[in-house]
């Protein structure tokens, strides 16, 4: 399979147009697959200069309800209104979110201005999924690593201004020859668990590689060094870091798994 990133937060190849957010492409023997789409139309921008045509895409998959995965999502099912492909979303990604920073609000959520209009509704994610014969969709992984939600984060439910869980997380999973591919958004729900939830969904297989956003920046510098360990203990054979990995998140990963880990940076395109 091959996976090319449309959109993140570093954008060091000229020609391309990048901004805080994530969008990726993914194509396997039977599926042409876009995982997020950034937080505006600069991800479908990044496709055109690379020659990858989205009206060919069989599924779009929204992480989770954050400004930065969904904002392109209109214009992008504007420019497919034709045959649309079908939109694969956790329930609750439409909620409203905001991150909280001292006494002051961000709205982060996706707002019903930034979602598609011109698409058969959104179908709404909490099990297990086959999307292909390679491909599965991971709804939101069980949390056993005892880590508690950033108090940052916030999502309004029934009127109250709560924690977000992000219980509309989902996850990619990609059952391939030599393991499993788990590709990722921002993990917020804890890299551990969703590979912990990879891995019971596919027992006996090794991970072959993680992939994606990883929500490594929040993170004190004990339990970065916890989950660089526990993922080298896995034994993947690539860790490619995008969008909230973040700097010291990937020199952490990069320490415990020399020569394995590597930044997927936007314009940039891996087979795996």
């Amino acid at each position: 399979m091959t996976i090319t990133s449309l959109m993140d937060d570093y954008c060091p190849k000229r020609g391309f147009r990048g901004e805080h957010g994530l969008s990726l492409y993914m194509e396997t023997a039977d599926m042409k697959l876009l995982l997020d789409a950034g937080q505006t139309d600069a991800f479908i921008s990044n496709a055109q200069a690379l020659g990858i045509d989205l009206s060919s895409l069989d599924a779009v998959v929204v992480s989770h309800g954050h400004y930065d995965h969904g904002g392109g999502l209109k214009v992008l099912y504007d420019r497919l209104s034709i045959l649309p492909p079908p939109l694969f979303a956790g329930r609750g990604f439409d909620a409203p979110r905001r991150s909280k920073n001292g006494s002051q609000l961000k709205d982060i959520g996706l707002s019903p201005q930034l979602l598609p209009e011109h698409s058969p509704a959104p179908i709404l994610i909490d099990t297990f999924e086959k999307l292909s014969a390679s491909a599965y969709i991971l709804p939101p992984a069980e949390k056993i690593d005892g880590a508690e939600a950033f108090s940052r984060f916030r999502v309004i439910q029934d009127g109250s201004d709560i924690l977000d869980n992000f219980d509309d997380e989902l996850s990619l999973v990609f059952d391939e020859m030599e393991g499993i591919v788990i590709v990722t958004g921002c993990a917020h729900r804890g890299i551990l668990n969703i590979a912990h939830a990879a891995i019971k969904a596919f027992p006996g297989k090794p991970i072959k590689a993680f992939v994606g956003g990883f929500h490594l920046v929040d993170v004190s510098d004990e339990e970065l060094i916890k989950i660089a360990k526990t993922i080298a203990a896995i034994e993947p054979k690539a860790v490619f870091c995008s969008h909230c990995t973040g700097p010291r998140g990937f020199s952490a990963l990069l320490n415990f798994l020399p020569g394995r880990v590597a930044w997927l940076s936007c314009g940039m395109s891996i087979s795996i």
